[in-house]
């Protein structure tokens, strides 16, 4: 490969200017000429028949333009299976469910309104507990299940309330018991919990009757996604609908699909062509869009005196919430590598997408492989324990690497993973004894290793155009969230094209403009959009090699190009810019444009019986996490002290952004580790739904971290580059657990790790020892 001028360099993001001075216009600010405010009336049962909806008051209140309800929007949508309402129709399933909306002249009005809206409910019983909703005995919280649409892949459990049931199965977990020395079998638990971006979610919705044109601004992560699933539940046209994506404040997976934009929709159809716009607050977002799946994990692990792993056997249930949204494939993307990234002959998992009447969970950063890892790599230093090994000798005497065939099916290329290992331990000391402290604090350091996935097979295609100034406009369906995304594709066209990164610049995303993309999730993007982008300003490249050959009179191969100009290679200094290449062979106004897509070809579906594929995903991310920890024996408190985290990022396209990944991620996993949990009582309702009461991590909870980069090329990548953005939290919790265990010499199993559960851990092993 030639030397890189600006891919491999930490060059300073392109839209910081614009966010650090405040002139960046996010979704939730952008307001529209004659513009109309909506607000929603949620539901304040968990699981209720509808019996009568009286809207009279509300439609006579001055101001108000509509109100509307689900016998005013008989549609739905969903992505694998299509079971969510625009509005309730005839039941509720958790609290916070839109039953109606009103659309007013301002919000104060809009918000009067709704209290006039009157509703009766017929209760039904209520299911908190995934486990439990998914007995045979259970009631069902969707009778209709059987005759929803659902996709190929859709394997349903049998009972009423399981969704999906993904099942993985290599060798005979059970002779693979026998043959061990050591079993283990423990439970493990996940709580919910909220994404907690900064932007809440808002949509604003226009349609006019005259063309028959949907328009939908709002700042969603998979444009296209939300593209066909409108077009199915409303039976309209693609090309009537129209998407535009204003910049996002965040996301971390809860901005994907359809939210808010169903609302916007029932209401922009009685509204007179007049937009409206729907803003949620932080409750509402908290009660009425997206959690992370909370999840009950049973891992039963088989091995020999040497530390050999023999056979594991996992059982997932992840709590769906009320409606299905991306649980399937969480279930399935969760649950595939949950046994973790390491040889073991037998493997049986079953993992269990479940309904319940709580909020609806979908995809959250990470994807399920926070909720595999934390119980399976706990497991593992238990087991480490138990044998008198070392953790790190029995993850290396384990751990997948160049060539392995993984527990279903697939050779693996491009694994970092041992590298990671080596280097997050030796960033931690690990192996030396910690400096003395204070009576009643104990110090203690743990790690944890993950490998995860990506969605496959997806497309992405974009185009690149050049203009007569020599300008470069990128074409590309991926949003930015915050990711950097901006920043990674302007450095590789400005890369292929030979150009300063100041004369390349993003077109905003409008889905009647830009080619399609699959989703920004997954952390999918670098690679297939990388690669898309890449195609496509070499397309534009060598168009303009074959203009610009007849001006030098010479073949295109005698041409060569840097710094935003044409010129012959053995005659430099006959050069001509990009831009008049394209002047003189098309005109003043003339463009060249470059098309390119980028797909995993070979990407195969699991097996819906064994779970088996030989190519099961485009790429795999592999990581390792260390922390050093200290807990007060007499408060329960826990303070990590350092925290270093390892990742395999391919090849780092900006190192500077990876690190501000990494850094990011391991900010968010140690919330999630410590505090986070969406505490919901046993009718459903969410019990701190604001800042107020669900703790985040804060400047005062970081610790010194340590971010490095691990560079195993993947062969298919662009310049060798793999996805970085979901495993920066996957492993954190899992480490910091396995830290607080060597301090305390007691194991915790259910997350967060905040003070009062530590707290019991060390009274109930007091009791044990005076016992």
């Amino acid at each position: 490969m030639a030397e890189l001028t600006v891919v491999g360099k930490p060059v300073t993001r392109v839209d910081a200017n614009e966010k650090v001075t405040g002139e960046a216009v996010y979704g939730y600010d952008l307001v529209l000429p004659n513009m109309l405010y909506g607000k929603t009336l949620f539901s304040p049962k968990a699981h209720a028949r509808i019996k009568k909806i009286i809207t009279d008051k509300a439609k006579s209140y001055p101001g108000v333009v509509a109100v509307v309800t689900g016998a005013d929007a008989p549609w739905t949508h969903g992505e694998s299976i299509k079971d969510k309402p625009f509005l309730a129709h005839d039941k509720v399933r958790y609290i916070g469910e839109p039953v109606a909306a009103v659309a007013a002249e301002d919000e104060d009005t809009a918000q009067a309104a709704i209290k006039l809206i009157e509703v009766e409910y017929e209760d039904l019983p209520v299911y908190v507990d995934p486990e439990q909703a998914s007995k045979a005995d259970a009631v069902a919280i969707h009778e209709d299940f059987p005759n929803y649409r659902k996709a190929e892949f859709i394997v349903p459990g049998g009972h009423a309330n399981v969704a999906e049931h993904f099942k993985l199965r290599t060798g005979d977990v059970e002779q693979g018991f026998k043959e061990s020395d050591l079993v283990l079998d423990e439970r493990y638990f996940v709580p919910m919990i909220q994404h907690a971006a900064m932007e809440p979610h808002s949509a604003h919705a226009q349609f006019d009757k005259d063309s028959g044109r949907l328009t939908i601004w709002v700042a969603n992560d998979a444009p296209f996604r939300a593209l066909n699933e409108l077009t199915e539940a409303l039976e309209m046209p693609k090309e009537k609908i129209r998407l535009i994506n204003p910049l996002q404040g965040g996301g971390f997976g809860s901005k994907g699909g359809l939210k808010v934009e169903p609302i916007a929709v029932a209401l922009a159809f009685h509204t007179n062509g007049r937009p409206v716009r729907v803003k949620f607050n932080r409750e509402e977002t908290f009660i009425s869009t997206l959690t992370r799946h909370e999840a009950v994990v049973y891992c039963k692990t088989g091995v020999k005196k040497d530390g050999t792993l023999m056979a594991r056997e996992m059982t997932i249930y992840w709590g769906a919430g009320a409606y299905a949204e991306k649980s399937p494939t969480v279930c399935i993307r969760g649950s595939l590598p949950a046994p973790g990234p390491y040889r073991i002959p037998h493997v049986k998992v079953d993992g269990y997408a479940v309904y319940t009447n709580k909020p609806v969970a979908g995809s959250y950063r990470g994807y399920g492989i926070p909720q595999g890892a934390w119980a399976g790599e706990q497991q593992m230093d238990e087991i480490a324990k138990r044998l008198g090994m070392d953790p790190v000798e029995i993850r290396m005497k384990n751990i997948f690497v160049e060539g392995d065939i993984s527990y279903w099916g697939e050779q693996l290329h491009a694994v970092g993973l041992k590298e990671t290992l080596t280097k997050a331990i030796e960033a931690i000391d690990w192996g030396k004894k910690p400096a003395q402290t204070k009576p009643g604090v104990k110090i203690g350091k743990g790690f944890a290793c993950i490998q995860k996935p990506t969605r496959s097979p997806t497309t992405s295609a974009s185009a690149v155009i050049v203009d007569t100034k020599g300008d470069v406009t990128v074409l590309a369906g991926t949003v930015e969230i915050g990711q950097g995304c901006n920043t990674i594709l302007s450095q590789v066209a400005a890369e292929e094209l030979k150009v300063p990164m100041a004369k390349v610049h993003m077109h905003p995303l409008d889905t009647d403009v830009i080619p399609y993309d699959a989703s920004t999730t997954s952390s999918r993007s670098t690679y297939h959009m990388g690669n898309a982008v890449r195609r496509a300003a070499i397309h534009a490249r060598e168009q303009i090699m074959e203009a610009a050959a007849p001006i030098f009179e010479a073949r295109s191969e005698d041409l060569d190009c840097a710094d935003g100009k044409v010129f012959l290679k053995d005659q430099p200094q006959m050069a001509l810019s990009l831009g008049e290449v394209v002047r003189r062979k098309l005109g003043p106004e003339g463009i060249v444009r470059g098309d390119g897509a980028y797909t995993y070809e070979i990407g195969k579906d699991l097996d819906l019986e064994t779970g088996h594929s030989d190519h099961a995903s485009a790429f795999y991310m592999y990581a390792t996490q260390a922390a050093e920890v200290a807990v007060d024996e007499d408060s329960g408190r826990v303070r990590i002290l350092r925290m270093s985290a390892a990742h395999d990022v391919g090849r780092a396209i900006n190192p500077l952004n990876c690190v501000a990944q990494i850094e990011g991620g391991v900010v968010m996993g140690i919330g999630s580790a410590l505090h986070e949990e969406m505490v919901i009582d046993q009718t459903g309702k969410v019990r701190n739904p604001s800042f107020l009461d669900y703790h985040l991590v804060t400047s005062l909870d970081t610790p010194e971290l340590i971010p490095i980069i691990v560079e195993c090329n993947e062969p298919e990548g662009p310049y060798g580059a793999k996805g970085l953005g979901e495993p920066g939290l996957a492993p954190t919790p899992a480490a910091i657990g396995n830290a607080v265990a060597d301090a305390l010499g007691v194991r915790i199993y259910d997350l967060p790790l905040k003070p009062e559960n530590v707290f019991w851990a060390i009274q109930n092993k007091n009791k044990k020892t005076a016992a």
